[in-house]
């Protein structure tokens, strides 16, 4: 069951859209949702060196200043939450069957905090990525590490997403470890939803029975689609086939392939790190 409901925030509207989500989920299953925020520390950037002791302090204090700012939006926006909600705020996860959730600011290093915090949680809701690289969108180095260390799904909510219950799930399946874990992880929401859709390759076709008849023993409605044509990007494929179906919940296996190829050459976890428009569950 999805209990433990991991969400990273920093008070912007992308956070609130994740904790809308977020909501959803926890009145699915009766969860509890830990957001975390990790208090950034103000550091004097290297080139201050030669400037006035008196300029130093003051770009100290402005930072501090700064991240205190940040902190105070993300307390109001979790009240705020919490309110419209109906949610009841407590230390820690309980045993009752209701929607319960907690906040934590903590200091540190994001990708290190976050890796701990996502110890014990059974998935990790984050906003989609935005496109921050020279050149083109970049894949996410928190959801990356997050995705690759912490042995949770990682949920990608899309920009500007309306929560709600996703009732038609999509699988891409491509006989890897990775999407095997991925389907394994997401059991609990797919044995409730009203569909779920395999989606493969030609090449994969043979197969597909074997995950058809794994879905239905754990009480799935399941069937498959091959994905059109040959070659191309299967991430735009995958997408592309969702909204054809009418599927809003995507399970993915993360980074098949080594996360050097995904940057020269691209693929499925880059493309849809970058351009996903449904709820994403990838799992690696």
């Amino acid at each position: 069951m999805i209990k433990v409901i991991l969400v990273p925030v920093d008070g912007t509207d992308r956070s609130a859209e994740v904790l809308a989500t977020a909501l959803v989920i926890a009145k699915r299953f009766d969860s509890h949702i830990k957001v975390v925020h990790v208090r950034e520390r103000a550091h004097e950037p290297y080139m201050f060196g030669g400037i006035p002791k008196n300029y130093r302090e003051e770009f100290s204090r402005m930072s501090r200043k700064a991240v205190d700012s940040t902190v105070d939006t993300v307390r109001g926006q979790f009240n705020a939450f919490c309110k419209q909600g109906g949610v009841k705020v407590t230390r820690k996860p309980s045993t009752a069957k209701e929607v319960t959730a907690s906040l934590h600011v903590l200091e540190g290093d994001a990708e290190t905090v976050l890796g701990q915090e996502s110890r014990l949680v059974d998935v990790i809701a984050m906003s989609r990525p935005t496109k921050h690289r020279i050149g083109g969108p970049g894949v996410g180095e928190l959801h990356e590490s997050l995705m690759l260390h912490s042995g949770r799904p990682v949920l990608i909510v899309p920009p500007e997403w309306k929560a709600h219950r996703a009732d038609h799930a999509a699988i891409g399946w491509n006989d890897s470890v990775e999407a095997s874990r991925a389907v394994c992880m997401t059991l609990p929401w797919l044995t409730q939803m009203k569909k779920v859709t395999v989606l493969v390759s030609k090449k994969r076709e043979d197969g597909v029975g074997e995950v058809i008849d794994y879905l239905k023993r754990h009480g799935c409605k399941a069937d498959y689609k091959v994905l059109s044509g040959r070659g191309g990007n299967i991430g735009k494929k995958m997408l592309a086939a969702c909204n054809e179906i009418g599927a809003e919940f995507l399970v993915v296996g993360g980074f098949t392939h080594t996360r050097t190829r995904q940057r020269l050459f691209g693929g499925v976890t880059s493309h849809l790190l970058s351009n996903t428009d449904i709820i994403t569950v990838m799992a690696h």
